[in-house]
C-alpha cells in the first residue's frame, strides 16, 4: 500500500459514508486512549477518495485523531468511478471486519438494494430465492433473516422499522410483531402461533391504554367516578386471572 500523510483539516466527512456504520462510543473511546498513549498506528490508514478528499473508511480513527489533537494522519488514497463504487468498497471493508448487528443488516440491505436499483439491476434474470441467497452471502447472514428484514421494511409501520434501525428490536422480533398486526387487520389469514407475537400485542395494547388514561388524568377525572374506575380495574384483574 502506498500510504502517505495528510493534514487532518483537509479531510472531508460526508454522508452516506459517515453514517454507513455509526461510530460506537466504546470503540471510539478505546481507540482514542490508545492513540493518546501510542500515537496513530500507520497500519490502519484512513481511506480517502482521491478526487473528492472524502473519508470513505476510517471514521472512528478520524474522530479519535481529532479528539487527541493530531494535525496529520496516515491515509491511503484511492480512486473510485462514482459514489456507488466507493460505498460498496467501504461496505466490504466493514463487512470483513465485523459481524453485522441486525440494525446494520437492515441499513446495508437498503443501501445495497438501492445501488442495484440505480444501476438497473432489477433481478429479472434471477429468482427471488437466488436474490435473497446472494444478498445473504454479501451480508454474512441467513437467507431467512434477509427475507424477514425485507418484509419488515416493506410492510411494517414506522415505529417498528425505527425500532429495528435503532437496535431496540431484533429483525425477528419486528417481523413477528408486524405479522401479528397484519393478521389483526385482516391482511394476513391464519391464527397466531407465536408467543412473542402475543407478547408484542399485549405490550402495544397496554401502552395505548396507559397513554390514554394519562391523557384523561391530565385533563381531569371530574366526569368519571372513583367507584366506576375501581370497578373497571377489578374487571381487568378478573380478565388477567382468567
Amino acid at each position: 500500500m502506498n500510504i502517505s500523510t495528510m493534514p487532518i483539516t483537509d479531510l472531508k466527512v460526508e454522508e452516506p459514508f459517515s453514517t454507513l456504520f455509526p461510530v460506537g462510543e466504546d470503540t471510539l473511546e478505546g481507540i482514542r486512549l490508545d492513540m493518546e498513549s501510542n500515537g496513530y498506528d500507520d497500519a490502519f490508514p484512513i481511506i480517502v477518495w482521491e478526487e473528492k478528499g472524502i473519508v470513505v473508511d476510517g471514521h472512528t480513527r478520524y474522530t479519535a485523531a481529532l479528539a487527541v489533537g493530531l494535525e496529520t494522519v496516515p491515509v491511503l488514497i484511492r480512486n473510485f468511478e462514482n459514489e456507488d463504487d466507493a460505498i460498496l468498497y467501504a461496505f466490504h471493508l466493514q463487512r470483513n471486519r465485523r459481524n453485522l448487528a441486525d440494525e446494520d443488516i437492515v441499513r446495508c440491505l437498503q443501501l445495497l438494494d438501492s445501488i442495484d436499483e440505480a444501476r438497473g439491476d432489477d433481478g429479472e434474470k434471477r429468482t427471488k430465492k437466488e436474490m435473497v441467497k446472494e444478498r445473504a452471502n454479501e451480508l454474512g447472514t441467513s437467507e431467512s433473516k434477509v427475507d424477514k428484514a425485507r418484509k419488515v421494511m416493506e410492510h411494517a409501520d414506522d415505529s417498528i422499522r425505527e425500532a429495528v434501525e435503532s437496535g431496540e428490536k431484533s429483525i425477528n422480533q419486528a417481523f413477528n410483531e408486524m405479522q401479528e398486526m397484519r393478521r389483526e387487520s385482516g391482511e394476513l389469514k391464519g391464527r397466531t402461533t407465536s408467543s412473542l407475537a402475543c407478547g408484542a400485542r399485549y405490550n402495544k395494547t397496554l401502552g395505548k391504554l396507559i397513554e390514554e388514561l394519562t391523557r384523561i388524568r391530565d385533563e381531569g377525572w371530574e366526569q368519571i367516578s372513583m367507584e366506576k374506575a375501581l370497578l373497571d380495574v377489578e374487571t381487568l384483574k378478573n380478565i388477567v386471572e382468567g
